[in-house]
């Protein structure tokens, strides 16, 4: 009977002890399962910052080196078709000059223009009584402003767009006799006007600092208190200068 008891209390023991430790082994697993659930999701947030500012960093590196300047100078020839009267009776004319343009790049596809162009021609003046010469000659400078836009960019050529405005001056009557006026012919007195010249242009890339530039506008003008449809083209030498990542 005593040697019974003791074998007992043995068998209980081992019992009681085996129930807790399975109990926290569950509890562990639990805690490291969801320790590691929690640092897998974390680790997927964890690179996102570091491939953000690798390709922030590494950006510029992709910009094209022939579009980074901080101004361009154009130069070239222009041609325009020009009617110098607000009537039919006069015929239009056709005009020879140059054309010459400074861009301040602001960004590598916007920038700000400045335009001066000189044109000279001969007017065909109308039979008249006046002793007005038939064929006078007439010159036309124009000083235009406004925003410039590389629309499409390339590494041998790039096209773009410009909306100018400001002011033309118009010499109609340097060759007529004295006393008389080119109005009396019909023709446009002197004068100061409006002008506009809204058109595109295209660049091919000689290097990265000198382009090859054709351009075609639409540069109308309010000579005598009407417009007039003047189309223009011109075709010169871009060249290159300055970085806009220069500080």
């Amino acid at each position: 009977m005593g040697r019974g008891s003791p074998g007992r209390a043995l068998q209980v023991i081992p019992l009681n002890l085996a129930i807790p430790s399975f109990e926290v082994s569950d509890r562990v697993k639990a805690v490291m399962f969801r320790l590691l659930a929690l640092a897998a999701f974390g680790a997927c947030f964890v690179p996102q910052p570091r491939l953000c500012a690798q390709v922030v960093a590494t950006a510029p590196e992709t910009e094209m080196p022939q579009y980074g300047e901080r101004w361009d100078f154009y130069g070239g020839a222009q041609y325009s078709h020009f009617n110098p009267s607000p009537g039919r009776g006069v015929q239009a004319i056709n005009l020879l000059g140059w054309q010459g343009d400074a861009t301040a790049w602001m960004r590598d596809h916007f920038g700000i223009e400045g335009s001066a162009r000189g044109l000279y021609g001969t007017l065909v003046v109308p039979a008249n009584t006046e002793k007005i010469p038939l064929n006078p000659p007439m010159t036309e400078h124009l000083f235009l402003f406004g925003p410039n836009i590389r629309v499409m960019r390339r590494p041998n050529f790039t096209f773009g767009m410009h909306g100018l405005i400001g002011a033309a001056y118009g010499v109609f009557g340097s060759g007529f006799p004295a006393g008389t006026k080119p109005q009396d012919v019909g023709i446009f007195n002197d004068k100061l006007a409006l002008g506009l010249g809204i058109g595109s242009w295209a660049d091919y890339n000689l290097t990265p600092r000198l382009s090859v530039r054709v351009m075609t506008d639409w540069q109308p003008t309010h000579y005598g208190f009407t417009w007039q449809d003047e189309f223009a083209g011109s075709a010169g030498i871009v060249y290159k200068f300055g970085s806009l990542h220069n500080k």
